[in-house]
């Protein structure tokens, strides 16, 4: 006999069911179900239980089959595959952190122009400020002075090559021996600097002396004229020869210094340029600012710093006033990218394990302000420390939003994709039954039996929950309905 808080649980649990089950009881009562006594079964039946929790009732219960359907009793065979599993949190929305900005103005100075308002939506390179910087002013005028002194320099240049060339070409006509009409004819009109004269004067004194010199040998034989003065004739014409030959030689290595320091010149300034157009550029001035810096035409305009949108974004916080001092220290605007969002959640220490496979998942979010609406979000940060007060992991997805649906600070239930793909025994929920702390399901074993299977049941789902043990793929099992074959089994341990 059972114990007397058996007894008063099993008449507890008899009027419960026998009030639930009248409406549809009433029709078949009366007629017996009659208790099997135990037989042996079939392997392809009823599998023997692996282990002690999933040992079954050794008595079955046969259950007409026209009564089924007033009973609402449906059979469903076990199955293996994938449990879909859904984990739902609570999370919330942010700004995507890679799409905001904290702008700050890189120079010091006055505030001119202020060109956008609160919560107004700008685009990528539009003017939000301008600032009257007295260091752009000097950049900018240092700048165009640079530019003007490389110009200078390099018509220098373009000169003391062509010099150069033209120096290079009267010494050759004069080691040919050209004559001076010649040489003046050749030379017509091109610059040759100080070297025209200095060769000019030089070949003149050596053609003379040699001229003299030529005059007076044929008298010197004669003895019309003295030695002495040949000798003088001579030193003469060598000692312009001597003249000559040493400008013919210092000429190309003068020319050849002058182009030297000319091209120093321009790699000087040409740096010069370069350095105040990079000061300029990390100021964020692009080529376009820096082609027409002319003082007399822009005039105080070249003190002026715009500064820039860095992206398409809303101007979600705004601290500036026309006329205010500012500088690099201070923040002025906030301008953040809402057509993408951020969605955090905190993971529980149960789903750590998950967190290796989450990487580039997408999950889903909901909202109550926007019933019916799915969003999509890609994870791409599952966390690497553990918060000590809650316990929980940060995840954070980027979720596109376009519309604007989607507004930081708004909470939203977030459901993680199911990552446990691996084949499992699996039943619907309303098969498995409880009795004294039991999980049990109904197998059938004959065309109108059925037996009590203890199984013991693992993960679960809103539809299916897995079976550790006690049953195998293919056996049949009631999925719904099992509460009339429950109370008969209640009635059965009353009996006894």
């Amino acid at each position: 006999m059972l114990s007397s808080t058996v007894r008063r649980y099993a008449y507890s649990s008899l009027a419960g069911i026998v009030l639930v089950a009248a409406s549809f009881m009433a029709g078949w009562w009366g007629r017996p179900f009659v208790r099997l006594a135990a037989r042996p079964v079939l392997h392809d039946e009823s599998p023997a239980p692996t282990d002690a929790a999933s040992v079954s009732s050794a008595e079955a219960i046969r259950f007409p089959r026209e009564l089924w359907d007033s009973a609402g009793l449906r059979l469903q065979a076990v199955a293996s595959g994938p449990l879909i599993e859904t984990i739902e949190l609570t999370g919330k929305v942010a700004l995507n952190e890679d799409r905001l900005a904290h702008v700050f103005p890189l120079v010091e100075g006055r505030v001119d122009e202020v060109k956008v308002q609160f919560g107004q939506r700008v685009r990528k390179d539009d003017v939000l400020v301008v600032v009257q910087s007295k260091e752009v002013g000097r950049g900018m005028l240092q700048l165009y002075q640079d530019r003007l002194n490389l110009e200078f320099a390099r018509a220098k240049d373009r000169w003391i090559q062509e010099v150069g060339k033209n120096a290079h070409t009267m010494v050759e006509l004069m080691r040919s021996g050209a004559s001076i009409e010649h040489i003046e004819e050749a030379l017509k009109d091109r610059p040759l600097g100080d070297y025209r004269q200095a060769l000019m004067t030089a070949y003149v004194a050596h053609l003379k002396a040699k001229a003299h010199l030529d005059r007076l040998t044929p008298l010197s034989s004669g003895g019309a004229v003295p030695a002495r003065q040949i000798l003088e004739a001579e030193a003469e014409v060598n000692a312009a020869r001597a003249t000559l030959q040493s400008l013919w030689e210092q000429i190309p290595q003068d020319t050849a210094q002058a182009a030297r320091l000319s091209a120093e010149t321009i790699r000087e300034l040409s740096t010069n340029i370069a350095v105040a157009e990079t000061n300029l550029k990390i100021l964020g001035f692009r080529d376009r600012d820096l082609q027409d810096i002319d003082p007399s035409v822009r005039g105080e305009q070249l003190a002026h710093y715009p500064i820039l949108a860095p992206f398409d974004g809303t101007v979600i916080s705004k601290d500036v006033v026309l006329l205010e001092r500012v500088g690099p220290e201070r923040q002025i605007l906030t301008i953040a990218d809402l057509s993408s969002v951020w969605i955090t959640a905190d993971i529980y220490e149960a789903h750590l394990p998950l967190l290796a496979q989450l990487s580039d998942q997408t999950l889903l979010v909901r909202s109550e302000v926007w019933p019916g609406r799915e969003f999509t979000a890609r994870i791409f940060y599952t966390g690497d420390v553990l918060h000590e007060s809650t316990r929980t992991i940060a995840l954070r997805a980027v979720a596109d939003n376009a519309e604007g649906l989607l507004k930081p600070g708004m909470f939203v239930t977030v459901v993680l994709p199911n990552l446990n793909t691996a084949d499992v025994l699996q039943v619907p929920q309303s098969a498995v039954l409880n009795h004294e702390g039991r999980s049990f399901v109904f197998v059938q074993t004959g065309e109108e039996e059925f037996v009590r299977r203890d199984v013991a049941v693992g993960r679960h789902n809103r539809d299916f929950v897995e079976v550790r043990s006690g049953v195998q793929a293919g056996e049949r099992v009631v999925a719904a309905g099992g509460f009339a074959l429950k109370s008969r089994m209640l009635a059965d341990l009353l009996e006894e």
